[in-house]
């Protein structure tokens, strides 16, 4: 029989208490923007919906809360820009590279749509198969291309960055501030922490949902998120594909060397290693010449992850002591939800009451269920997020 711990079980109730009193009244933003997917080129979806917005609830006089939302962008917004987005310069100091702009209480769509434009991300409104690499929670978050089916090398490693059209990204700015002199002036207020929201969504068939990838980077933290899951979990970003769909695991054109400005290395044809991997590999990783071609079993389902092994080629030994794909953790949106008792902030605001948070979307194409299976289908999201202070939660 479980042991109950009575002080902590009451503790807990206090705190969901406290919490769902906070959270009827804490200010909090809609960000939703729907997004198509295009994999491997193949552009689909529906078009971007014109009734999605950014908004924020009605404020009380004396209420602390997010008060106002902005972008940072590269290059400056035309006067004609801001007059139709109704963006407004930065007049709070606020650094950095770049230009903020500010909006009113209400953002449309077609204003996030330009934001991300005008960067220069996803003019498209599409995401393709991509990848960070190895990541743990904390690190930057760096997007590199999807690997070329056929490398002449034995090792393709993915170290060319992320076209920008690829995937979606946005530097977002939440001011937390209380009003003063009524309601025509405000100001900030440091430390409060900003959370996503427990009514965040993204819409998709379950396989895509599982290979989207949600990640953000503030001053605090960084973390990627996995919007189809439900628990915390990684995704191998190294190891065999069959990114030519033909059931057998890409290798490289006959005579192709682990170093080839090594005159005394005999050419062969190799299983293709791509990706990231812990340690490097050498020529003891790869096995001996297959005399005939290994089909993969039959009540296995082929996919990218998932094939057979050429004849003629020299396999690449999953099971060599050095043979170790780094991984790509992930977490789960609950893990930064201020409804959630154990929930972290995703930024905390600074003396001028404003956070500051990177976010990028994208198709993780390491992802087990990733799957040319996906060309016919499109997502939505609705990023909802919070503003809460440490006595708050």
């Amino acid at each position: 029989m479980r042991q109950i711990n009575i002080e902590k079980e009451v503790n807990d109730h206090k705190k969901r208490k406290k919490r769902s009193i906070i959270l009827t009244s804490i200010s909090s933003s809609v960000l939703a923007a729907f997004v198509l997917i295009s994999y491997l080129g193949y552009t689909i979806g529906e078009y971007l919906a014109n009734t999605t917005t950014i908004g924020f609830d009605f404020l009380n006089k004396e209420e602390v809360g997010i008060r106002e939302v902005g972008f940072r962008v590269a290059t400056p917004i035309s006067i004609n820009e801001q007059e139709k987005y109704s963006l407004v310069p930065d007049e709070y100091g606020i650094e950095g590279d770049g230009y903020v702009y500010w909006t009113s209480n209400v953002v449309n769509n077609q204003t996030l749509r330009q934001i991300i434009y005008h960067n220069g991300f996803s003019v498209t409104n599409a995401v393709m198969p991509i990848t960070s690499r190895r990541f743990s929670k904390g690190d930057a978050i760096n997007l590199y291309q999807e690997p070329i089916a056929g490398s002449s090398r034995p090792q393709a490693k993915q170290i060319i960055p992320a076209d920008k059209e690829t995937f979606i990204s946005f530097t977002i700015l939440f001011r937390v501030a209380k009003a003063t002199n009524g309601e025509t002036s405000s100001s900030g207020v440091a430390n409060y922490g900003i959370f996503i929201g427990a009514d965040n969504e993204f819409y998709g068939s379950e396989e895509l949902l599982k290979v989207l990838r949600f990640g953000f980077e503030s001053q605090l933290t960084s973390d990627i998120i996995s919007p189809g899951r439900d628990t915390n979990d990684y995704t191998t970003v190294g190891g065999r594909l069959d990114l030519d769909e033909d059931g057998f695991f890409d290798a490289t054109p006959e005579g192709s060397k682990i170093n080839p400005n090594d005159e005394s290395e005999v050419g062969s044809r190799y299983e293709i290693a791509y990706g990231d991997f812990l340690e490097p590999l050498d020529e003891s990783n790869w096995g001996d010449i297959t005399t005939e071609s290994i089909p993969l079993e039959t009540s296995i389902t082929p996919s990218l992850h998932q094939a057979g092994t050429l004849q003629g080629v020299r396999p690449l030994l999953i099971d060599h002591p050095n043979y170790k794909p780094a991984l790509q953790e992930h977490t789960i949106f609950s893990t930064y939800s201020a409804e959630f008792i154990d929930g972290q902030p995703i930024a905390k605001t600074d003396t001028k009451g404003v956070a500051e948070i990177k976010i990028q979307i994208w198709y993780e194409g390491w992802d087990a269920f990733s799957s040319n299976k996906l060309r016919s289908k499109s997502f939505g999201a609705n990023l909802r997020f919070s503003a809460a202070s440490e006595e708050d939660i």
